[in-house]
Formats: structure tokens, sequence, C-alpha cells
């Protein structure tokens, strides 16, 4: 009788599998819940693991779109100093689309650019097999065990992230690890990581919009300060859909803010105003038509004998 169940526990073992320094990472999204103003909001939270050391990052998102993907990717590559390898997925529609007839996996076609670009290679999970991401998994589980009961209130994602890279650096890459029994960041000293290019790939839309007159741009009902060198101008808005807003010009870095999670909402920073007094003055309007009145010229006085005369001259001509 013991047979059938020993039969169940056989089909849920699985083989750890360990890789070496620099190989491979592992990639998830987890689900959180908070309450916005009376109402239950979703956040996502990108954790990427290091396979070999446990080494963790964590960023907290909007959503989990592709270009949200890619950001968060970037900055994890900057955390950790470097690329592994290859990066491993599950079946998560922004990287797989499916596979063909022979069973070969088809990746999103921008995403496998992006992977080339940093040259590390994707790989998949086995089909049903979502547990040879087992790091990665248990890595979301630490998060909302550990990192999640902690936070008890935020002002803003861009706050929730600070929060949670500072949980990073002093609890979660700091603590024995229950499996290796080596602490992560003392592992992630050895791990072999390829340096991350100078030139960030080009992953985030970028939105376009007018500078007023007060030095404010708007984006998704709320309003933004840019230097007030810019008014007038066009400059482009990076959503970094991690609580991060980039304003862009002529493709330079012209100002940052956190995205207000409210709308109708005011972010300004004062630095942007300074100077604005010293260096405008007051406008040179259109020059003003100037009526001038015309002088009548001067007629010299004659007498009528001289026009006498020449009346005379005419005539015998």
């Amino acid at each position: 009788m013991a047979a059938p169940f020993c039969a169940s526990l056989c089909n849920k073992a699985t083989e750890r599998f360990e890789t070496p320094p620099g190989e491979q990472a592992q990639v998830d999204w987890g689900h959180f819940r908070v309450d916005h103003d009376g109402r239950m909001k979703r956040l996502y939270a990108f954790v990427m693991v290091l396979g070999y050391s446990r080494a963790m990052y964590l960023e907290f998102t909007e959503d989990e779109r592709l270009d949200t993907l890619m950001g968060c990717h970037t900055r994890a590559f900057t955390y950790f100093g470097g690329i592994t390898q290859n990066c491993l997925y599950d079946n998560m529609k922004t990287v797989v689309i499916g596979q063909d007839d022979d069973g070969e996996t088809i990746w999103n076609e921008q995403f496998a650019r992006f992977a080339k670009y940093y040259s590390f290679t994707l790989r998949r999970c086995k089909p049903y097999r979502p547990r040879t991401k087992g790091k990665v998994e248990n890595g979301v589980g630490y998060v909302r065990k550990n990192f999640w009961p902690r936070v008890r209130t935020f002002t803003s994602l861009q706050d929730l992230n600070e929060q949670a890279r500072h949980w990073l650096d002093t609890v979660a890459n700091k603590r024995l690890h229950g499996t290796t029994f080596r602490v992560p960041l003392e592992l992630w000293k050895e791990e072999r990581l390829t340096p991350v290019n100078d030139v960030s790939f080009a992953y985030a839309e970028r939105h376009q919009r007018k500078v007023t007159s007060d030095c404010y741009v708007s984006y998704e009902a709320n309003r933004y300060t840019v230097p007030f060198a810019y008014v007038g101008s066009l400059v482009e808005i990076q959503d970094e859909k991690n609580g991060s807003l980039r304003f862009y010009c002529g493709g330079q870095l012209i100002a940052e803010h956190p995205k207000s999670m409210g709308k109708h909402q005011i972010v300004s920073n004062k630095k942007h105003f300074e100077g604005i007094r010293s260096t405008s003055s007051r406008p040179v309007g259109e020059p003003t038509p100037r009526y001038v009145s015309q002088i009548a010229p001067e007629v010299s006085e004659r007498s009528l004998s001289v026009y006498d005369s020449l009346m005379e001259e005419a005539v015998f001509q």
C-alpha cells in the first residue's frame, strides 16, 4: 500500500542543480498588494538571483511590461557589477512567445536583441518543471516573508525601492544562506561576471512634452519641474515604472523626479528655478510703429514779375 505514496514522493523530488561562478542568474516576478488611498493596488516585484552566490536584486514596479522588464535587468546588472553567461526564465509572455514544431523556444524578438546586446544567453525552464528555477522562487518567497512584513508605510514607489535597497544591502545579501551556509555577499566576490556595456540598450519608450512658461511638464495628470532654461523646449520623459521619471532634452538628462502615485499633484525641485530672476530680464516686445507728423517743405518766395518773365520766354521760344 505504501508504493503509490512513495511513487508520488519520487515524482515531486527534484535534484538540486548548482552552477559555477558567473554562469547563471534566475529571474521571476512576485505580486504584492498595497492599500492605496483605501483601494487595493497591485505592485510587481522583479527578483534576480545569481545562481552561484545567491546574491539577490529586488525592485518594485508598476507593471510587468517588456520595457519595464528590460529596465529592471539593466539596473540589476549595474547593482551586481556585471552579467552572468545566461539567464533562466519561466514562460513569462514578455520573454517566451511559444515553441516551434521541433519544440524549440520562440523568444520575444526585442528581448532577444536585448540579450544579444548584453551578451547573455536566454534559457527557459522545462515546461511543467518550474522548480528548475527554484533559487529565484525561493528568493521571491524570502522577499514576501522577510522584507514585506518590515514595510509599514512608503510615500512613493521610489521610497519603497529605497527601503528594498537598504534591505538588500543590510539583510538579504549579508545573511547566512540556508542552502550554501555562506554569506551571499562573500560568494558574490567570487562570481565571474561580464562587465556591463557603458551605453545602455534603449529599452524605454519616451514620451514627448513641451515645457510650459512656469517650468513644468505634464505627465499622467501630474506636473513636474525641469530647469527654467528649457522653457518652451520639447523634452522627452522616460518612465522607469519603478517610481522614477527621467527628463531628457537633446539626448541629455536634465532632470529626475520620483513619480507621483496620485493625480493632479505638483512635484518640483527648487533648484530648477535658481537664477531665473538674475538671468531673465523684462521681455522685449515687437517694435511699436511711431507716428511722426509730416513737416511741410520750405518754399521760397519770389516776386510775381519773375513768373511773368518766365511765361514770356515760353511764348517767344
